[in-house]
């Protein structure tokens, strides 16, 4: 089924701060990546499009119907927080179906999507650990697993990677890409890893505003980069007046990778980290 999360003039403000000001746009099945800056809005937008927040102004509507019933919206979202906050002494199982049973699905049905997903995430064995023992990564993969518990039809990651190695980073990534065929998956990060090969679309927000959404393909296009070798005292000169992607000290030279055609360069593939740091530069 395609679904499609339709956003229009959303505002909300801190005081004189605008934390979200008015937003518009549309989501349909698959992944999309919002990235931003610390500050940038994405937990503010996060928790309004989850139903933990009010908009101060604006519309949020799911297939065509406005959302008024945070009932009926919550049953069919799934919703993975950044903080891993568990209750220690629950083990995995006891866990979900305490979730479950938050969620009003039904214990058979429950109990079906409860074992479905502990093999799928490779909990299964650990179902009886409590959940004080388990590492980060399985933290993230129980977290992951209680948001999927409904088989929401939007499902909805604040920063899913927060503390993990990049092991367990790429297996929660493939976790991700695999559940996303059917439903609306919302990523919110400033690791722009997490999302730069599966995202279909990047959401760049700055100071509450959208300041780029389109295919990362597309992004990558609007962009030249360079790659440049300079000697020290040169680097410190093109530093204080060009924004420095990353450097690598060569002995007495540097490579550096930058945007600016102001000097020698060798024009190099851009990525969507160069995306971000340029846009928000």
């Amino acid at each position: 089924m395609l679904n499609r999360l339709e956003v229009r003039n959303l505002n909300k403000a801190y005081g004189a701060t605008k934390a979200v000001n008015n937003l518009s746009f549309d989501m349909e099945n698959g992944i999309y990546g919002l990235v931003g800056h610390n500050g940038a809005g994405k937990s503010t937008l996060i928790k309004i499009l989850a139903t933990l927040m009010k908009a101060d102004s604006g519309t949020v509507s799911f297939n065509g119907e406005l959302i008024k019933d945070y009932t009926v919206f919550r049953s069919l979202l799934g919703y993975m927080p950044q903080n891993q906050s568990l209750p220690a002494q629950m083990t995995i199982e006891h866990f979900l179906f305490y979730i479950a049973s938050l969620k009003a699905i039904p214990n058979d049905l429950a109990r079906l999507r409860i074992e479905d997903l502990l093999t799928r995430f490779n909990l299964e064995t650990k179902k009886h650990h409590k959940l004080s023992s388990l590492s980060g990564g399985m933290k993230q993969r129980v977290l992951l697993a209680q948001a999927m518990l409904n088989d929401p039809a939007v499902l909805i990651l604040d920063e899913p990677t927060a503390g993990l190695d990049p092991v367990e980073r790429s297996n929660l990534r493939n976790v991700i890409m695999e559940l996303s065929g059917d439903k609306i998956v919302l990523i919110a990060t400033h690791i722009i890893s997490d999302i730069e090969y599966i995202a279909d679309k990047i959401i760049l927000l700055q100071k509450g505003n959208i300041i780029e959404f389109d295919t990362p393909d597309k992004l990558i296009l609007k962009m030249r980069v360079f790659e440049s070798t300079l000697s020290f005292e040169a680097y410190k000169r093109f530093a204080q007046e060009h924004k420095i992607i990353n450097s690598i000290r060569i002995g007495e030279q540097v490579r550096i990778r930058h945007f600016s055609d102001d000097i020698e360069g060798v024009k190099v593939n851009p990525t969507i980290e160069d995306l971000y740091l340029y846009a928000l530069s």
